[in-house]
């Protein structure tokens, strides 16, 4: 089974992240200004995730350095990235980067709040133990999505609006 949630980005402080079979989570993307502003996504590290549909993947990992990074970044946030899951756009091109007003975006993540409070264009839940009851949903479904033209299996797709 896999699932189709939704966001909305509200130009408020917080939004929803709504899941039917699993449940809604408040959430934001990006900061200051660009809190879930969607005349901000072209702003990266400021502006919210892109509007459009994305596929939720494991989350990607970085190279021969990736687990000392890992490590490295944990100390440095407080937060277990390996815990995090990948949004990648529905674009035309399976992977972390998408195009908005001719700006690179990327590295989209679904998260759960760390101690800074960041969201530098992930969808972020505000409640950490929410995170980990989704987190938990989607583990047991298992990825099951097939996602077209690549070899990747997703766990379900969230529609940014």
């Amino acid at each position: 089974m896999s699932y189709s949630c939704y966001f909305l980005l509200n130009r408020r402080e917080m939004a929803s992240l709504n899941c039917p079979g699993i449940g809604t989570f408040p959430a934001f993307s990006g900061q200051k200004e660009g809190r879930n502003n969607p005349e901000k996504t072209n702003v990266p590290d400021i502006g919210p995730i892109v509007r459009g549909r994305y596929f939720i993947v494991e989350r990607p990992t970085g190279g021969r350095l990736g687990p000392f990074k890992e490590r490295l970044l944990k100390e440095v946030y407080g937060t277990d990235r390996s815990t995090w899951f990948g949004l990648y756009r529905d674009d035309g091109k399976i992977d972390d980067y998408t195009f908005v007003q001719g700006v690179k975006r990327g590295n989209f993540r679904l998260h759960p709040i760390g101690p800074l409070g960041l969201s530098e264009g992930c969808i972020t839940l505000q409640h950490p133990i929410q995170f980990n009851y989704m987190r938990d949903m989607f583990l047991k479904s298992g990825p099951t999505l097939n996602i077209p033209g690549s070899q990747l299996k997703a766990y379900g797709t969230i529609k940014v609006y």
